[in-house]
């Protein structure tokens, strides 16, 4: 980024520039009119130096902008009155006589004849003089009178005098340039991508509370512009490990500088507070990285408690404007501080020390000092907020909603940022409007467009409205954008959500690399393994994961690649050993709802409606409830199945893919069981947007199902198309028995169609695909009797 001290880098400092009586000294930053000193300030030198290096020629407005202010947002107006000044500095009473001509909506042109010629300097041309004259007096008749006294006494006591004023006008020299320095030094200016390091507060009274309450005020203040790039806590966390220190270090000023060099941060704003009589003295300061200098600073008189949150916003919105925020970006992004968080330290303090315990992995903790600050202040909206993504994490989900609806509720207390935020959060895990999501996501976007809470749910939002493609997009720029673990493995899933495999193992391979680790990661890599025909290694991972902590997870997942291949009583047998008395709250539950939707698809109606009465009247999460409808309607139990679908529809009726998904994928498969294939189609007619959503459904279900409805009407090649969807979208099918039940349903479409080649092909595709399948599974058999017909 440019600054005005580009203005200097490639100009020889000894340079003069020389215009009529005028003579402008870049070094000593002087401009002087037959020797005597012509007074301007330091930008309009600026200005008046540019335009004598660019001397009759047209020097357009945004080129004199760019090269004497650099990015920094300046007003054409200033310009306008640094030209004025000068111009009464260089004595222009008429427009004939101007040296600065103004081009009509154009810019300036300077129309002095400009010389350069080299300075000497100050000291070497008092020596140069001092020589001529002893040189002149040397050669005139008067020096046969000098004797050797005289030649050894007399000059040495002048050369002293001499060298005393020459050591004195030096030292006002430098001490003229130190003082011009450090009053004219260009201000703070940030580009886009600079970001800031904040430290902790150095609190200097004896009140404790201040030590994370001022903490959170000061971030949350910065963060609510979209001027300022904070250094994320994560990206602080990891880099404290990477200097070798805890997690739990104090951001002194020294050790936030250490981040800063080592994030290729721009600069540090430390702050502190003091006693003062009864009040505080608070003070900012926005440090260099590398030399720890004062680039700005401000400082407020408190005169009690519980105006320090107020004053601390009010300060380091002055500090904001020096570091050269736009002055309509601080009137838009200047929410107060006590009305967006709390006057209460106390609140804050507890909300603070509930994030360090969230970030430790301590959910239950944290929740407890969230709880308690709301106690304490009702209103703090940014607690709530805390609340409903810990109760999440939890599972909790009824918890989560309440939470999330105050912090709704409460929202236009909330920075605009916040406001949005809470927007999302609520129409994404409250109400589950996805459509609404994406709009806020959006919003929030043009105003915060590097924030990663913002991609990450333009991701979810992609996601949940069936665009895969952009998901995995998205998804790989947060995890570039913020390397974790948990980013990479939700960039992971999303880009096998896309179906982009080898992608996928690339990221796998990062991962590694990086030694990022979670459940989603390792999952992830046996998805992949199994999608991509790499048996050896899905054998490889399922033996390593018996010993590890996730071992039910994955005997589960064992159970999936068991049902892929038609192996139903294998699957069923891992189910077993994983619903043990420790098992994870919910799973089982979850478990036999899966069993009954895949045993109803395969013809297993029996058992299916065993595993479902099972589940009837038990306490099921909403996604479980969905899954028991579309169990109940395929295994032929369409009343129990409607009613269901009505009760779920009416609780939900904001709910994007509860009713353009689920609920008419659960109808059609009813109007299937009634044998009205017409009915089904119409029914999911809508729902073709949604096919590609990921809804705990990943399977393309309603594509399915109306693929069903049109073999069943006798349209082979609308349902082939509705069959081929689930093949190619495999990173979708992978995980459920619909995805080798496709190719057997898209065989006996193109049987329709009357292509025998391609109707062979297919089964002879499911048919390698359950090689290995349980002999008396009806669809199965089905299949083997079908394709022996086909060979006769």
């Amino acid at each position: 980024m440019k600054n005005p001290e580009s203005l200097y880098k490639l100009i020889p400092m000894s340079n003069l520039y020389r215009f009529g009586q005028f003579v402008l000294d870049p070094c000593r930053r002087t401009l002087s009119r037959a020797d005597s000193p012509v007074s301007v300030t330091p930008k309009a030198f600026d200005v008046l130096f540019f335009l004598a290096q660019n001397p009759n020629r047209l020097v357009t407005k945004e080129e004199l902008l760019q090269a004497v202010w650099g990015d920094a947002f300046v007003e054409e107006g200033n310009l306008t009155q640094y030209i004025s000044h000068l111009r009464k500095a260089l004595g222009e009473n008429s427009e004939d006589a101007r040296l600065i001509v103004t081009i009509n909506r154009k810019g300036y042109q300077f129309t002095a004849h400009v010389t350069v010629a080299e300075a000497v300097d100050t000291a070497k041309r008092a020596t140069l003089r001092a020589t001529a004259t002893e040189t002149s007096k040397t050669d005139a008749p008067s020096v046969k009178f000098r004797t050797k006294e005289k030649a050894t006494k007399s000059p040495p006591p002048r050369l002293r005098l001499r060298e005393w004023f020459a050591l004195a006008a030096l030292f006002s020299v430098i001490a003229a340039a130190f003082w011009l320095y450090w009053s004219y030094r260009p201000p703070v200016t940030l580009s886009a991508t600079d970001t800031i390091v904040l430290a902790d507060v150095k609190n200097e009274t004896s009140d404790p509370v201040f030590d994370d309450a001022l903490d959170t005020a000061l971030r949350y203040e910065m963060a609510q512009t979209p001027y300022l790039n904070i250094l994320g806590i994560d990206k602080v966390v990891g880099t404290l490990a990477q200097l070798k220190l805890p997690s739990t270090t104090r951001l002194t000023p020294e050790v936030a500088r250490q981040i800063c060099g080592k994030t290729n941060s721009k600069l540090v704003i430390s702050q502190s507070i003091g006693d003062v009589g009864n009040g505080y003295r608070l003070q900012m300061r926005a440090l260099d990285c590398g030399s720890g200098a004062t680039l700005a600073k401000e400082q407020a008189e408190i005169g009690n408690r519980s105006e320090v949150v107020h004053e601390l916003g009010v300060t380091a919105a002055h500090l904001r404007a020096k570091m050269r925020e736009p002055a309509d970006s601080l009137a838009r992004f200047n929410q107060p501080l006590e009305k967006a968080l709390s006057s209460s330290p106390e609140a804050l303090q507890a909300t603070t020390q509930g994030l360090k315990l969230s970030l430790a992995g301590e959910a239950e903790g944290a929740l407890k000092l969230y709880q308690r600050a709301v106690e304490l202040d009702p209103s703090l909206a940014l607690a709530y907020l805390r609340m409903g993504a810990t109760y999440l994490f939890l599972g909790n989900t009824e918890l989560s909603v309440t939470s999330y609806t105050r912090a709704y509720q409460l929202r236009d207390r909330l920075t605009e940022k916040d406001r949005l935020g809470a927007e999302i959060s609520y129409y994404s895990n409250v109400i589950g409007d996805w459509e609404k999501e994406y709009s806020s996501v959006l919003r929030f976007l043009e105003i915060f467009p590097r924030d990663v809470f913002g991609r990450t749910n333009l991701r979810e939002a992609f996601v949940h409205l069936g665009q895969p493609a952009r998901a995995a997009d998205e998804a790989a720029e947060v995890a570039r954008l913020r390397p974790s673990a948990y980013y990479f493995g939700s960039a992971i899933q999303s880009i096998r959500f896309a179906s982009k495999f080898n992608e996928a193992k690339s990221w796998l391979a990062k991962a590694d690399a990086l030694k990022f680790d979670s459940l989603l990661i390792r999952r992830e890599r046996l998805i992949v393994a199994f999608a991509t025909g790499d048996r050896k290694n899905v054998e490889k991972i399922l033996q390593e994961e018996e010993r590890s902590s996730y071992r039910e997870d994955f005997l589960r997942e064992h159970a999936l690649i068991e049902i892929q291949q038609g192996s139903f009583q294998s699957a069923e047998r891992l189910r077993v050993q994983a619903s043990g008395p420790a098992s994870k709250a919910g799973n089982a539950g979850k478990w036999v709802i899966s069993a009954a939707l895949e045993d109803a698809e395969v013809g297993m109606d029996e058992q299916a409606r065993r595993y479902e009465s099972e589940a009837v009247g038990s306490p099921l999460a909403r996604n479980d409830r969905i899954a028991l409808a579309q169990a109940l309607a395929r295994s032929g139990r369409a009343a129990e199945a409607g009613k269901l679908a009505d009760q779920i529809s009416a609780e939900r009726l904001e709910d994007t893919l509860v009713q353009h998904y689920f609920i008419p994928t659960i109808r059609a498969a009813v109007r299937l069981q009634q044998h009205d294939p017409a009915a089904a189609i119409e029914v999911l007619r809508g729902a073709a947007k949604y096919d590609l959503a990921f809804t705990g459904f990943d399977y393309l279900y309603p594509a399915y199902i109306r693929g069903l409805a049109y073999l069943e009407l006798g349209d082979g090649r609308s349902a082939a198309a509705q069959f081929q969807k689930l093949i190619d979208n495999p990173g979708f099918s992978v995980r459920h028995v619909t995805g080798p039940l496709a190719w057997l349903q898209l065989g006996r479409a193109q049987k329709m169609m009357g292509d025998q080649a391609a109707t062979r092909k297919s089964y002879e595709t499911f048919l390698d695909l359950w090689k290995n399948a349980d002999p008396d599974i009806p669809i199965y058999q089905q299949a083997k009797a079908e394709y022996a017909k086909l060979r006769k």
